[in-house]
């Protein structure tokens, strides 16, 4: 092992390491662009069926196709409906951008969790009762004085996507129509 083999294989192993290193940027570069690709589409897919429900029954209202006035009133519910779900998958979409940009951080603010579930509880009942399921919200008095410093917004669409969820996919199954959301701020962590 001479000076110079030496420094050869000190050169060899960093160019080694330069590559190893290029080919996880590389790697993860295409990962990411996959994951942007496939939540592009995921999203395009989600926002044509509202759009197009919303395009067919608007068309027919506009050129009097539907002359009774309970089914006029049934096709003017379905659009409010889907305006309705169009609204909260723009929301999603916004929400997924703010986190994506670190913007989120700049939305935080301090409040209790009983201030949290008090301004999100008629958004979720109404989404339960849509579905004909009961909402119960389980948080002892402890619970809601403790702080938080979050993105109230941030938290407030996690918890109606997750009512939302269980109303689209238990609701046909469930024996017990019911949905609780508990506070539990036993462990390190605040949680609902």
């Amino acid at each position: 092992w001479t000076p110079l083999r030496k420094s050869l294989m000190i050169a060899l192993g960093c160019g080694t390491l330069a590559a190893l290193a290029v080919a996880l940027l590389l790697y993860g570069t295409v990962a990411l662009s996959e994951r942007r690709a496939s939540f592009v589409s995921a999203v395009t897919h989600e926002l044509r069926t509202p759009l197009t429900t919303f395009r067919l029954y608007s068309e027919m209202l506009a050129d009097g196709m539907v002359k009774d006035e309970a089914q006029r009133k049934t096709y003017l519910d379905t659009l409010s409906g889907e305006a309705g779900r169009l609204s909260h998958l723009v929301e999603n979409v916004l929400a997924y951008a703010r986190l994506e940009r670190g913007s989120a951080q700049e939305r935080a603010e301090n409040l209790t969790i009983g201030e949290l579930l008090d301004r999100i509880t008629p958004r979720l009942r109404q989404r339960a009762n849509e579905c004909d399921m009961e909402l119960r919200i389980e948080a002892g008095e402890s619970e809601r004085k403790t702080r938080l410093r979050i993105d109230a917004a941030a938290v407030e669409q996690i918890l109606f996507n997750l009512v939302d969820n269980a109303c689209k996919y238990a609701t046909p199954r469930a024996a017990e129509r019911v949905i609780h959301v508990e506070a539990d701020t036993s462990g390190k962590f605040a949680m609902l």
